[in-house]
């Protein structure tokens, strides 16, 4: 908590009362808080009032309605008015607990303008941390989820301390944007099971709800959560009042107005001035201007004057009225005339254009939708509907880069003797097998016969028979050009039984890779071709089709006609081009038939209260397919938005002031923001929403 300390008075007052201001990132709340029984208590909290989140005077008129809001719920006389108060900061405004300097030149214009004397400020999340730890008395481990309908404030508190706090951007859907901000808490290796939801204008408990309805700790969620969260709802005024109770007590002893119970040893003070407040100096506001359209007050008002005290003091506009005329019957027939004529005017011309920006809810509905060609009705009980098939041949080519490789060349040839040492004669066929020390393999050219060796008793005179054949490798390549001199195995051969040699090197093998065609790239093409040609098919029914009839692209299914390539697997090629014909068919539904089968599916299920916005998306998933017929898995999602009853709404509002009309409009199911546009525009102090209900128009649209 980040308090200024102040030198402790000799005699505090008997009473003195105090106000808590709590911005928020679009809205802003305030409370009256006194010491009675030696303890901050709060006598009276305000309504929540909302800011546009940028301009300065935004948030200086919210502040300004706030605060009045607040005193006069504590003393309707007026005649008790604070001076001292007690900021609650959201996180993003604080960093390296000071805050931050764009934030606390706004925060000087701000009591500068509202006639205040800043005592400190107190981030709200650590506010509420610390309170909840004094009513439970245990540091709590915790989530904090501020909600608001545009965006998320996620704190995580761990045994008392705040952790680190995260904003995200509300989205349409709750439990995806808890989810983004829990993610963000990637240092952690598991989350605390309490969840504490606070501060919004939105149902709550509505909220509760949906986050209970989730499953945390299913697989897919992947959130370290090692128990179910328990999710609990804080009050409306729970903030407010624990900024204010659990820094009121410091503030109270730096005063003097409690006595201190302990005496810690506290760092350095933190003076008002550190702040860019200052301490024990009267901020006086500068002498009200006259009107204009610089002049700060809600809706371009005056401000009211403020007397030497600062309490607001009444100032009414002085009227000027005309000289009277020597006829005194000439002069009230006059008066009453232009008093009747502005009375008139004021009652009957006014218009007023009443805007509410309501946070939609979204409906999810599934179910099974069956399209038959031999129905002609529709059946909402059943989801039955009719339907018929349409058919398109479509065909086109595309060309690729063949990614296969082949191995090309000639293969060596050359001449053998083969050698006979057996007392055989012997006769070898064309393509026999012979082999060299290395294990390549040549075959014979042609057929050989071999006479058998001869000889005498000599063994001098011993000659074995020879005879030449060609050969050729086995194999393409450089490898096989053998050189001269070389024994070769015969088949299964003994070698000393049969062998060849040649005389001559071999010569001619060569080999070289080349681009051919692999498998998967004719495979590759014709998926690409297919996809292709079913976005054309689609294309070419829907062109079939007439604006009263819709075509189901899930329904659309392809058969090949024809297949035309270029050239085959393992051919050598560097391209490769695919031409092909398919026929495609697909199922035409009317929309007529389709919305009436939606809406007699989705009616039953609006919550009462609702209606829908007529923005109804549907997709399909198909699910089984026959001849003539087909189910589909069909996703429904339809925004609804609050049923207001126009009628007694205008009546309500007639004759109210502004600020009466934003609390009531405000207090209706899930209206998040009003806005108000007057014609004519009359001054503040006698500006109400006209008193006729037919003037007034009520506009109720989605939060954007």
């Amino acid at each position: 908590m980040l308090l200024p300390f102040f030198k402790k008075n000799s005699s505090a007052p008997a009473r003195e009362y105090f106000f808590v201001l709590q911005i928020d990132a679009l809205t802003v709340k305030s409370a009256v808080w006194t010491v009675a029984n030696g303890k901050p208590q709060v006598l009276a909290v305000s309504n929540r009032y909302d800011w546009d989140g940028q301009q300065d005077h935004s948030l200086i008129q919210a502040c300004d309605r706030s605060l009045t809001d607040s005193s006069q719920h504590l003393d309707p006389s007026g005649s008790v008015q604070p001076q001292k108060v007690i900021f609650g900061l959201p996180p993003d405004w604080v960093g390296e607990e000071k805050v931050s300097p764009l934030r606390l030149k706004l925060l000087r214009t701000l009591t500068e303008k509202l006639s205040l004397t800043a005592v400190g400020y107190v981030v709200t999340p650590q506010a509420l941390s610390r309170y909840i730890q004094s009513t439970e008395g245990v540091p709590i481990t915790a989530i904090l989820l501020g909600v608001w309908p545009r965006m998320l404030e996620v704190t995580l508190v761990r045994l008392g301390k705040i952790d680190h706090t995260v904003f995200v951007t509300r989205s349409s859907q709750i439990i995806a944007d808890v989810i983004e901000g829990l993610s963000r808490f990637s240092h952690v290796d598991m989350l605390p099971s309490r969840i504490f939801l606070y501060d919004s204008g939105l149902d709550l408990e509505e909220v509760r709800q949906t986050l209970l309805s989730h499953p945390w700790q299913a697989p897919q969620t992947r959130l370290p959560f090692l128990h179910f969260p328990k999710i609990d709802v804080l009050p409306q005024d729970f903030t407010v009042k624990a900024i204010a109770l659990a820094s009121g007590e410091e503030v109270a002893e730096a005063m003097g107005l409690i006595p201190s119970t302990v005496s810690p040893v506290r760092p350095a003070p933190v003076t008002p001035r550190d702040l860019g407040f200052s301490l024990n100096e009267d901020v006086v506001a500068d002498p009200v201007p006259a009107p204009s359209e610089e002049t700060f007050r809600p809706d371009h008002q005056v401000p009211p004057a403020r007397g030497p005290s600062g309490h607001r003091r009444l100032s009414l506009p002085r009227i000027r009225l005309p000289r009277l005329p020597a006829s005194p019957l000439l002069f009230l027939i006059a008066l009453i005339l232009v008093a009747v004529g502005l009375f008139t005017s004021y009652w009957y011309l006014p218009k007023a254009t009443v805007s509410l920006s309501v946070a939609p809810r979204t409906l999810e509905h599934q179910f099974i939708l069956t399209a038959s060609a031999s129905t002609t009705v529709v059946d909402v009980g059943k989801a039955l509907l009719p339907a018929r098939t349409i058919e398109a041949t479509v065909s086109d080519d595309k060309s690729n880069p063949a990614t296969g490789t082949k191995l090309i060349g000639d293969k060596a040839t050359g001449s053998v003797t083969v050698i006979n040492g057996t007392s055989v004669p012997r006769t070898f066929p064309s393509g026999t097998v012979i082999s060299s020390p290395s294990g390549l393999k040549f075959v014979l050219d042609a057929d050989v016969a071999i006479a058998s060796a001869s000889g005498t008793a000599d063994p001098n005179s011993y000659q074995p028979g020879k005879s030449a054949v060609k050969v050729t490798a086995s194999q393409i390549g450089s490898d096989s050009n053998i050189s001269a001199g070389t024994q070769f195995k015969i088949g299964t051969f003994a070698a000393l039984d049969f062998v060849a040699k040649n005389d001559a090197a071999f010569s001619g093998g060569s080999s070289q890779q080349v681009k051919a065609v692999a498998k998967d790239d004719l495979a590759g093409l014709r998926t690409e071709l297919s996809s292709s040609l079913k976005d054309q098919a689609k294309d070419d029914l829907a062109g079939q089709i007439t604006d009263a009839q819709i075509l189901i692209p899930e329904s659309v299914e392809l058969q090949t006609v024809s297949e035309e390539a270029s050239h085959k697997v393992d051919e050598v090629a560097d391209e490769l081009t695919l031409r092909l014909t398919v026929k495609a068919k697909g199922l035409v539904l009317a929309k007529q038939d389709l919305d009436e089968l939606i809406s007699g599916q989705v009616e039953p299920l609006i919550p009462e209260g609702f209606n829908s916005t007529g923005d109804v998306r549907h997709s399909f998933q198909v699910k089984e397919t026959t001849k003539d017929s087909a189910s589909f898995d069909v996703s429904v999602r339809a925004d609804l938005l609050p049923d207001f009853d126009s009628t007694r709404v205008a009546r309500d509002l007639a004759g109210k002031f502004p600020a009466q009309a934003r609390d009531y409009l405000q207090s209706l199911q899930s209206v998040s923001s009003v806005d108000f546009k007057f014609f004519p525009h009359f001054p503040s102090r006698i500006l109400t929403l006209p008193h006729i209900p037919d003037r007034i128009n009520i506009v109720v649209q989605p939060v954007p």
